[in-house]
């Protein structure tokens, strides 16, 4: 295998941010390669075969070995490069809690992302239409999920024990997206003062802003009405009640 590692991926993705900062924090050198949603490169069959069948990134390639999946990525990234110990766990227990969390996210806080996406980028590939349902069932989810959040850091620091780890990374990206399209803002804030000082918390490491700089300005552009041009045409519709390609 080769010794270079390949991380292809998107700055406005949220799972792509997580790996992106788990690969800075852990100093583990790559090359990185942006894949262009905005067109769809993705959305070819070429990309599927030689990548991911689903067209999804983040994507890493080591040699000829290719993973995908945010979470399988910085597992496999923590056990090569013998990450420190917090990333995933140094017990039984602790790597149980982390696993836990990495599962729970993908059925309910990331799904949840359908707030943001169905608020602001829908339009940008469908046009004008109305995406309430859509809208709703991801509000729900979101709302539904920082309840979770909320117990969670009422017990420790950060939300699998009193070191970060991975599900930080993951949960904290997921909600970037949110401020930076303000689909939350002072009134969820208000709601769970824990949260926002958990958010604060990471947000101050040095590499959480500088990943976050492309969606904050996008989320700002959309904010104020500017459009984003789009020629992709598909959508994962994560935590709607749209049928992928019902809007084409």
């Amino acid at each position: 295998m080769s010794n270079t590692i390949r991380f292809l991926h998107h700055p406005t993705s949220q799972p792509c941010r997580a790996v992106q900062q788990f690969l800075l924090e852990c100093e583990i050198p790559f090359e990185e390669e942006i894949v262009d949603l905005i067109t769809g490169v993705n959305e070819q069959q070429d990309f599927k075969d030689a990548y991911n069948p689903t067209g999804q990134v983040p994507i890493l390639v080591d040699g000829d070995f290719v993973v995908w999946e945010s979470p399988a990525i910085a597992f496999y990234l923590d056990e090569k490069f013998d990450a420190p110990s917090n990333w995933f766990g140094a017990t039984a227990q602790q790597r149980a809690t982390i696993q836990q969390y990495c599962h729970w996210h993908a059925s309910f806080l990331r799904r949840g992302a359908g707030a943001f996406f169905y608020t602001r980028f829908a339009e940008c590939i469908w046009g004008k239409q109305d995406y309430s349902k859509e809208i709703a069932k991801g509000r729900y989810t979101l709302d539904d999920s920082l309840t979770y959040l909320d117990t969670w850091l009422s017990k420790s620091k950060y939300l699998c024990g009193d070191e970060i780890s991975f599900p930080d990374l993951l949960a904290y990206h997921e909600l970037v997206s949110h401020v930076a399209g303000e689909i939350i803002g002072d009134a969820e804030w208000q709601m769970y003062p824990r949260i926002k000082q958990w958010f604060d918390t990471i947000s101050e490491r040095p590499h959480s802003n500088p990943v976050s700089a492309t969606i904050m300005q996008i989320g700002a552009m959309r904010v104020a009405g500017q459009p984003i041009p789009m020629t992709r045409k598909t959508s994962l519709a994560k935590g709607t009640e749209v049928t992928p390609g019902v809007f084409s």
